[in-house]
Order: structure tokens, then sequence, then C-alpha cells
């Protein structure tokens, strides 16, 4: 019940922004990115870069983390409802950097401001899906998100965290209400996190019970090695569910209160689950898409204010060299919530 979701995801089309200029012109420059080769096949190598457009900074990477949902359906060659996928193609999109260079129209941000940098299309010879995995990037500068003080290594996980507060913020009002987290990887911390600012009764469930320890202080922690779901939570007025398993949808539905509601806060293959659990109590399936800016500067101040402490989810720092270790621990670890890479 501790399986990566699609934030730890986030994963859709549009986190690069906006899509690379219809005609992209080569700038005769390259940069070192991971590269999806082929399915299941990686490298780290030299990409073309385009030219960047005139609204667009081009930002030098200092971290970057591995959204290990998502990137494991790319690399796998599966990610759903995405017919424009093809390889190579150069993954992420959980970057931090400095700004390097500025375009004519750009008034957002300036050379040497550290920012974040939620994917990108900047190659030629590759895809960019989501294209963050790069020395070097170009970006809509109105996309990025100054870091104010965060620390640049705990940065990455910004993605994480605004996919967190989108998700939550579908359930509405919460406070007074209890409310479960089913998988605390990065999403589902971020968002138990979340629940409890915003005044909720939170209780957190994983089968691993190491996760359990990320949720805020006060939450109630449900280790599922050593109960069910159904055992230990019920009459739960809503849940969150964090692990990317569909089938799990129907625990969280026998917990529930009568007309309670699940927040999907994970990126499936498909959904499987049996329909009574959810007609007997006439659940409401809530889903969250991706990020808005707004999330993205919300989780930035939850950051830097020290209402959320994100340093125990940044504690897995590889360098850029070990990338291929850093995918096989992201891919294959569960007790590893994050990999972060330094590309310094």
């Amino acid at each position: 019940m501790s399986a990566p979701s699609h934030a730890q995801h986030g994963g859709h089309a549009q986190h690069g922004g906006h899509a690379a200029p219809a005609e992209a012109v080569a700038s005769g420059e390259s940069a070192r990115a991971v590269v999806f080769e082929a399915a299941g096949r990686l490298a780290f190598r030299d990409v073309a870069l385009r030219v960047p457009a005139p609204d667009e900074a081009t930002v030098a990477t200092t971290f970057s983390s591995i959204s290990a949902g998502t990137e494991r359906l790319v690399f796998d060659g599966r990610l759903p409802g995405f017919p424009f996928l093809r390889f190579p193609l150069v993954p992420g999109y959980e970057s931090v950097g400095v700004v390097q260079a500025v375009g004519p129209e750009v008034r957002d941000v300036a050379v040497g401001d550290a920012v974040f940098v939620g994917g990108s299309h900047s190659y030629v010879d590759a895809l960019g899906l989501f294209g963050g995995q790069s020395a070097r990037l170009h970006k809509r500068a109105s996309q990025l998100v100054p870091l104010h003080g965060i620390d640049p290594q705990v940065a990455p996980l910004l993605a994480l965290a605004a996919t967190s507060r989108h998700g939550v913020a579908r359930l509405g009002d919460v406070r007074g209400l209890r409310v479960g987290v089913l998988g605390m990887g990065g999403v589902g911390s971020f968002a138990a996190h979340f629940l409890a600012l915003a005044g909720a009764r939170v209780v957190c469930c994983d089968r691993v019970a190491a996760r359990l320890a990320a949720g805020p202080a006060g939450a109630t922690l449900v280790d599922l090695s050593r109960t069910t779901l159904e055992e230990s939570v019920s009459d739960a007025d809503a849940f969150v569910e964090a692990t990317g398993d569909s089938t799990l949808i129907a625990a969280c539905a026998r917990a529930l209160r009568p007309g309670g509601r699940i927040a999907l806060l994970s990126f499936y293959d498909h959904l499987s689950t049996p329909y009574v659990d959810l007609f007997t109590r006439e659940v409401s399936l809530l889903v969250a898409r991706e990020w808005q800016h707004d999330d993205l500067l919300a989780a930035r101040d939850a950051f830097a204010s020290g209402a959320i402490d994100a340093r125990p989810l940044a504690a897995h720092v590889l360098p850029i060299a070990s990338y291929a270790e850093g995918y096989d621990t992201a891919f294959n670890d569960p007790r590893t919530p994050k990999v972060i890479f330094s590309w310094a």
C-alpha cells in the first residue's frame, strides 16, 4: 500500500507548462541529461538544445528528483493516455537551479535567482516528457518559482507538495473532519501535512512502518503490516488514496461513513475496484489532476515558513553520475521516499 503515486508524481502532459515552439530551432548548444533511449533503456548523455523563446529563462540545474510513479510508467513505455509518447526522451519535472540568462521579454526573474522548474521542453533531438532531468533548462519565466530562501536540496519536493495541496483542496473544507491518508510516500505525507494545516483530524496509513514517521504531529498512525484498514479505521469522513493501486479504493470506501469522499492522488493505468463498496456507502470519487501555479506558490510558502518541514524526505542525495543507482532505488526500494540528484 505504499507504491509510488503519480505525483511522486504530479505526472501529466502539462507539467512542462507549455509546448516547445512548433518549429524549434537548434541553438548549437547541448546539455548533459538523463535520457530514456527506449523502453527500459537508460542513458546519461548530451542532448541538443533549442533556441529559447523571448519570454523564457535558461536555468542551470543544481538539484533534481525522480518522480518515481510517473517516470516508471514512462520508462516502461506504458504511460496511459499519452499517445505521443516516443523515445528518446528526457524525463522529470522536479528540478531546481540558478537562472543563467533571460529573454528580452522576461520580467519575473533575473540572472542569479534560485528557482524551481516544473519540467521543460528544451530539446531538438529528444522529447521533453517531462524534460526536467537536464543540466540546462529553458522555461517560460512566469512559470518559474523563486525559492525565497528554501534549501535548494529540498526545493525539488515542491512538485510533490503542490500536487498534494491540489488534491487536498478537492476535498473542500475539512475542518474538524476525520480524514485518512492511504500511502505515506512523498505525496501522501505532504497530503497529511496539508490536511492537518487545514484543520482535519488525520489518520496516516501505510504497510511500511517507517513511512508513518513522516506524518504530521498529532496524527493517528496505522501500521498496515499489523492490521487491516477495515479493522483499524471506520466512519472516516474522507480518504486520500496515494498508493497508485486502484484495487485499494474499495478498502478506503469500506472505512468511510455513508456519503464520504475519496480523493485520488495517484496516476493509474486503469481503475479496478468493486463498485458495490462505492455504491453501498454512496461514496464520491474526486480526481485530482495536476498542480496549478498557486499550488506551487503555497507549497513554497509552507516550506519557507516552516509550516511543513520537507527535509526528512530530501535526505537521500546522489551525484548525478550515479543516475543508474538513483533510478534503481527510486523504482525498487519503497523505503526510500525520494531520490534527489546533485548536479554540482
